[in-house]
């Protein structure tokens, strides 16, 4: 354990020095009892909290400041590598319900941090998430209660409490996640030479922890300012046209804005063109209100309702392409590909995303990144573009993630498929192949570049005069809303206009012949934004960093486009374009 010392200076009416704080991380070489990760969910395994990738393998390791106070974490590179403590509660007893921490050498401070949050712990009240137990070297003892709502908070909450500081947060593939650091006082002039966690009702999540001087401890602070300017497509100068009732589309464009709920577009409308109902999306001539609850859940996760709308049938949290049973179904685009459709599936998020992947892919847990890559690789789409992914095609001994062996890379290159790692690579692929495009991060990040990736990709498609189905995704609304971020859900929303734009446009330059519908798969953020059109000034509010259950916009233009009107589950959804489409969902 390293000490480190930083000076803190004040002055006053004079110049005096203070005495230096002192920080010992304490790393958990010998309590750790699991990892950041996992990979299988509710497999009572262990491996972080039993959840499969809706883990912490995102925490960054080594020396770490967080909340001004300095943390050392552990790597875990795999979900066997011990880097962290988890204690199971009334909802996890299989998990260890005690550990233990022994310093390498006795230390005199004030406080013991800790770097932690917790799980299933009820809402109400403030229970015991466990104890925490100090033993000083001259065999006293102290315990301190640790509860939800004073010293720690759920891990998928954005508020701090009395002592629990929300220190560290990001978007985990899952949803928005957070850590806080609290303080508990040592006795003074002892020395602490452990410590030791036990259940209580919750799950105790705790990360690193760290022996140290007094400290205020700084929380996250929001900045919900909004200072950038966006690139955005005009407007059209005369209303769409609405086409004579009955007509039944050649190819769809489905337009998936993830977590775009009303308050997003009303938020991005505000800003952009400062007045309400002033986005390309606000001209599609139909719209309607779509509800997204899942089976087993008012409010859903991506993975159910993406099963919801490209399936049409609901199922549970986390389960991709089957029924709370189990029992696999086919989405449109499965339908559609073995009637002569192609189908293009393109995404600014992780191709292996729940979004992409319910339209190939089954599976219970959307964190089965294997089995949604071998799911891909037999789909046989012709475009399949996102970010990241690779490894999920290729063995380990080809340094990839699947341990099964099996290349599914070189099966797919060998099935006519050519690879892109970047937009520059994807456009110059030859338009006979099929593409596998599992881009760099960051490569459609400015927003206008939708537009030449959906005509190019439309221009792939249709080529030959076939028809097509084609899911356009930003996941930028939803990241932007679960960190409260509104420059991100607004970069989000106008890569949808561009993408809306860009679709419209081909129909209507090919006789009005494709349906673009334009959703979401629920809301994130409980985005209020209120504008002024007298001043042009816009303010926004989230009420949380989570989805909610708030049924969803959406719009709709081209032929079929009247079936999409009212009150629709994301079910209807599903269901209404495969009867245009004439497939026969089941």
């Amino acid at each position: 354990m390293k000490k480190i010392r930083i000076g803190i200076a004040f002055f006053a009416f004079s110049a005096c020095f203070a005495r230096a704080a002192s920080f010992t991380p304490v790393p958990f070489t010998d309590g750790a009892n699991t990892s950041f990760r996992d990979e299988q969910a509710e497999d009572r395994k262990g491996g972080f909290i039993d959840l499969g990738g809706h883990d912490l393998r995102l925490l960054p390791s080594g020396l770490q400041v967080i909340a001004g106070i300095p943390f050392k974490i552990l790597p875990a590179p795999t979900s066997e590598d011990k880097a962290c403590i988890v204690i199971g509660g009334t909802k996890r007893d299989y998990l260890p319900r005690s550990a233990e921490v022994k310093l390498e050498k006795p230390i005199a401070e004030d406080k013991l941090y800790l770097l932690h949050g917790s799980a299933f712990l009820r809402s109400s009240g403030n229970p015991i998430v466990g104890t925490l137990k100090l033993v000083y070297a001259d065999g006293g003892k102290e315990s301190r209660h640790v509860r939800i709502g004073r010293d720690v908070g759920d891990w998928t909450r954005a508020k701090s409490y009395v002592n629990a500081a929300r220190a560290w947060t990001i978007y985990n593939n899952n949803t928005q996640v957070s850590l806080f650091v609290s303080s508990f006082p040592l006795a003074r002039g002892k020395k602490l030479v452990s410590f030791s966690f036990e259940s209580g009702e919750g799950t105790w999540i705790v990360a690193a922890a760290t022996v140290g001087s007094h400290r205020k401890v700084r929380p996250i602070v929001p900045d919900i300012s909004i200072k950038r300017d966006y690139d955005i497509p005009a407007l059209y100068e005369r209303p769409l046209p609405v086409l004579q009732p009955g007509a039944k589309p050649r190819n769809v464009v489905f337009v998936l804005g993830d977590g775009m709920g009303q308050g997003a577009l009303s938020l991005s409308s505000f800003y952009l063109r400062k007045r309400p109902g002033a986005l390309v999306t606000d001209q599609l001539p139909y719209a309607a209100l779509v509800t997204t609850f899942s089976a087993n859940a008012d409010v859903t996760d991506s993975a159910a309702s993406a099963t919801g709308f490209s399936s049409g049938h609901k199922t549970n949290n986390s389960m991709l392409g089957m029924r709370p049973d189990k029992t696999h179904v086919r989405s449109i685009a499965s339908f559609a590909h073995e009637k002569g459709f192609a189908i293009g599936l393109l995404t600014d998020d992780p191709l292996n995303g729940a979004t992409p992947s319910a339209y190939y892919a089954h599976t219970s847990s959307r964190s089965d990144a294997a089995q949604i890559a071998r799911d891909a690789a037999k789909c046989g789409y012709e475009i399949l573009l996102g970010y990241g992914g690779k490894e999920w095609f290729l063995p380990k001994k080809k340094g990839g993630a699947r341990r099964d062996g099996h290349d599914l890379f070189a099966e797919m290159m060998g099935n006519g498929y050519a690879y892109a790692n970047t937009f520059d690579a994807f456009l110059s692929i030859p338009m006979e192949k099929r593409v596998l495009a599992c881009l760099k991060t960051g490569q459609l990040d400015r927003e206008p570049l939708y537009k030449p990736m959906v005509e190019s990709s439309i221009a792939r498609l249709s080529q030959g005069g076939r028809r097509f189905f084609m899911m356009v995704e930003s996941g930028d609304p939803d990241h932007g809303s679960h960190a409260n971020k509104p420059e991100t859900t607004i970069s989000g929303v106008v890569k949808i206009e561009w993408a809306v734009r860009t679709a419209v446009d081909y129909s209507l330059a090919h006789g009005n012949d494709t349906l673009v519908i334009v959703m979401a798969d629920h809301e994130t953020g409980s985005v209020l934004a209120v504008g002024s059109p007298a001043t042009g000034k816009v303010s926004v509010n989230f009420g949380s960093t989570g989805h909610t259950a708030a049924p969803v916009p959406l719009h709709a233009f081209g032929p079929g486009a009247e079936c999409f009107e009212g009150v629709l589950d994301n079910t209807d959804v599903a269901k209404r374009i495969a009867k245009l489409l004439d497939l026969p969902l089941k």
